[in-house]
């Protein structure tokens, strides 16, 4: 078997010579406004990452306010009326806050088109960036998608941020915050600052926060690439939305790796899916690594041709992490890359995470980073917050909190219970919600009662008033109705769980919050720890005082049978 490193005469992520800039129609014009115009560079491992003074033209440029940009040159499918063309200044947040000489963005369903041409004419904007012709004198530039062309605009104003700097994207149904999250772990502890973005939190390479907004996508994303190059930033991690993958939100930027976690998702209708989408997005030496034993996923790369490598969890993968040994909360993994191997030991366990693991340990390796190495970097990262969290008490059963989202990762949660549980019951909380379908209540029905010893089945916060309708379509999957236990109120779910769960039980609560902001979702588990830390205190408080009005000296006796 060849060494892993060999793959990179393969994959390597060489930068472009200047005679072999890729061509690509859909990113328009170069951005340079010098006599020598700089390349369309994507980041070489083996060459080093491009230096400051390399990019201080461009930074100089994108700084340049007098520098007029015309959405023409930038919006090549776009039609004119009023005019020939729009000189873009910046975009207004809103039509009531347009200032002189602001352009204002109308959204078709999201704006109100008399209140936006009335605003635009009072307050003085120079034109309208619009989806359809609307009755107004001022200049007008219609184009299919407004965020798509607003994310155009911004990757012209700051000459493409996402070539300054390696950006890697993670895709797939299940696993993309801890993929990210090891991978940015990974690299930063191999010397690379790194910014990522995922439903966790973000980094620019300096400052790491927990947003109160989702992960950006689209002109957001681009200056916030903007900002994590200002900070010198050489990787950038970014979990991608399948939604908006298919959407065209990643359409002004190209990466030079995708990382497929878990499974590639179907897509609902005839279109595409969001990993095809991505596929389009990739650069001519870009890399995808994906898993080997998801054929669809397979099946879509082959197509592209695009370079690939495969991760998986079995002694017969190249890049592998083969799961040894699984107790008491911690794991035991062995990672392969092509003829190396390496021991690893990481509170993080389950099929699921070693999957993660390996997706990371595979971008390591394409790094340049030993084996050994990276097995001592990944398991410095010891939790996350929400994925398989475990919350330990002597004496008390070990509560696991899950976000979920779907029946796959309930499923892996309970299994990976169980697998690292010392002999006692699984119990499972988890809280439905209104906005799921009848038949994906069917199916948590169906899972949790496989999967689970005693199952309790609570509402969404502030969402009881459906939770009797939302109960009985949970019920249609389940065969034996009597064994699960109905409580509306999570708090109340959760303490007779507790109260009623042994020292050597495992209680998984699932908590299946909604796709929302980093901040919200944090606020949301630290909210759950803070219940079982109170109703463990609880219980301590109601032993000690049993124990003190227990007589003391009381007689032991002994009955022996025969």
């Amino acid at each position: 078997m060849r060494h892993a490193l060999d793959a990179a005469a393969n994959v390597s992520l060489r930068t472009h010579l200047p005679d072999q800039v890729p061509q690509d129609p859909t990113i328009g014009q170069p951005l340079s406004r010098g006599p020598q115009p700089i390349p369309v560079t994507s980041v070489s491992v083996e060459q080093g990452f491009a230096s400051a003074s390399d990019h201080s033209c461009l930074e100089d440029a994108c700084l340049d306010d007098q520098a007029p940009v015309y959405l023409s040159s930038v919006l090549g499918n776009a039609k004119f009326f009023g005019g020939t063309d729009l000189v873009w200044t910046q975009a207004a947040p809103s039509a009531s806050e347009c200032t002189t000489g602001d352009v204002v963005v109308f959204r078709i369903g999201t704006d109100d088109p008399s209140e936006t041409i009335a605003q635009a004419l009072a307050r003085g904007a120079s034109g309208i960036l619009t989806e359809q012709i609307l009755p107004c004198p001022l200049p007008q530039c219609v184009v299919g998608s407004a965020d798509r062309a607003l994310a155009e605009i911004a990757s012209h104003v700051c000459l493409r941020p996402d070539r300054k700097l390696l950006t890697i994207g993670v895709v797939g149904n299940s696993g993309k915050t801890s993929t990210c999250l090891l991978t940015a772990s990974l690299s930063a502890a191999a010397g690379f600052r790194t910014a990522y973005q995922c439903d966790l939190g973000s980094s620019d390479g300096v400052v790491e926060s927990t947003a109160a907004d989702r992960v950006p996508a689209g002109a957001d994303l681009i200056y916030w690439l903007e900002e994590a190059r200002d900070c010198m930033s050489e990787l950038a991690v970014i979990e991608v939305s399948e939604r908006a993958a298919r959407d065209g939100c990643y359409d002004a930027m190209q990466f030079d790796v995708l990382i497929v976690a878990g499974r590639s998702e179907l897509a609902d209708d005839f279109g595409p899916s969001g990993l095809q989408c991505m596929l389009d997005r990739l650069t001519p030496s870009g890399v995808v690594i994906a898993p080997e034993q998801d054929a669809k996923t397979r099946r879509a790369i082959e197509q592209t041709e695009a370079k690939h490598l495969f991760y998986g969890t079995q002694t017969s993968s190249e890049f592998g992490a083969v799961v040894l040994d699984q107790s008491g909360g911690m794991s035991t993994l062995m990672l392969s890359a092509g003829d190396t191997t390496a021991l690893m030991e990481t509170p993080l366990c389950g099929e699921a995470m070693a999957a993660n693991i390996g997706a990371a340990m595979t971008l390591g390796s394409l790094l340049g980073t030993s084996l050994h190495k990276i097995a001592g970097y990944l398991s410095k990262l010891r939790s996350i917050p929400g994925r398989g969290q475990r919350l330990v008490d002597f004496g008390r059963s070990t509560v696991v909190l899950e976000t979920g989202g779907a029946v796959d990762r309930v499923r892996q949660a309970l299994q990976t219970a169980k697998a690292t549980g010392v002999g006692g019951r699984i119990w499972c909380v988890l809280a439905v919600g209104q906005t799921m379908s009848n038949e994906t209540l069917a199916q948590y029905g169906r899972c949790i009662e496989r999967h689970a010893h005693q199952c309790v089945v609570t509402s969404r916060p502030g969402g009881s008033n459906a939770f009797l309708q939302s109960t009985h379509q949970l019920l249609d999957g389940v065969k034996h109705c009597a064994a699960i236990r109905m409580v509306a109120d999570p708090t109340d779910a959760i303490s007779w769980v507790l109260r009623q769960s042994g020292p050597r039980d495992t209680v998984v609560i699932i908590t299946n919050a909604p796709a929302g902001s980093p901040q919200q979702g944090r606020l949301e588990l630290q909210q759950v720890e803070r219940l079982v830390d109170s109703v463990r205190e609880s219980m301590e408080v109601a032993e000690d005082a049993a124990a003190e009005d227990t007589p003391e000296g009381t007689k032991v006796t002994l009955k022996l049978f025969k």
